[in-house]
């Protein structure tokens, strides 16, 4: 038993092993190349376009995505957290960002917009690639979790119907006999 134990935890080290240190790099860098596509987009929206608020939105955008480019690496569920708890606990940084979104909003140029929803999807993706190892590991607890909660909300509505005295007794009390044949009998003939 510990020899297939050591057998699959050496499995699991060389798939772990080859995915961050091999696969991984390569697809951070497929989606980057795709950033620097966008970010060349933008750049030529800058150049042409010179309306103050579409520009501004452009700088920020292409600034966003020269960050987004050297920072893929950062895209994991831990990060994530930790940015959640100090975003909430520092309101000058969130006041930064809601101003930076409202320029966004603002901005009406169709290029700019479709860059901005591009580089969130593609963000998207490097998060799920750089989480999918975790996913995995974790994806057996998830299924044990999600059976239980599965019971447990099953158990709960069998008790809710089981504990529920008044639909029964308002239907035996003052609904004439086949409209209670229906209710109780599973082919709602008339009792016998």
């Amino acid at each position: 038993m510990l020899t297939v134990l050591f057998y699959v935890l050496l499995s699991m080290a060389a798939a772990h092993f080859i995915y961050e240190r091999i696969l991984l790099p390569s697809l951070r860098l497929h989606y980057r190349n795709k950033l620097f596509e966008l970010r060349d987009t933008v750049r030529n929206e800058i150049i042409s376009d010179h309306s103050e608020d579409n520009t501004k939105a452009a700088q920020l955008v292409h600034e966003a995505l020269n960050n987004a480019i050297n920072r893929l690496h950062l895209m994991t569920i831990t990060n994530r957290v930790r940015a959640k708890i100090r975003l909430e606990s520092n309101p000058e940084i969130r006041a930064k960002l809601n101003r930076e979104v409202e320029l966004f909003a603002r901005c009406n140029n169709p290029v700019i917009n479709d860059s901005i929803k591009e580089s969130a999807k593609i963000l998207e993706k490097v998060y799920v690639l750089n989480n999918l190892m975790l996913i995995l590991y974790t994806f057996p607890i998830y299924l044990v979790v999600a059976s239980i909660a599965n019971v447990v909300k099953a158990a709960n509505n069998l008790l809710t119907l089981i504990s529920d005295r008044k639909s029964l007794e308002q239907a035996v009390m003052l609904l004439p006999d086949r409209q209670v044949a229906k209710l109780v009998t599973s082919d709602g003939r008339a009792f016998a």
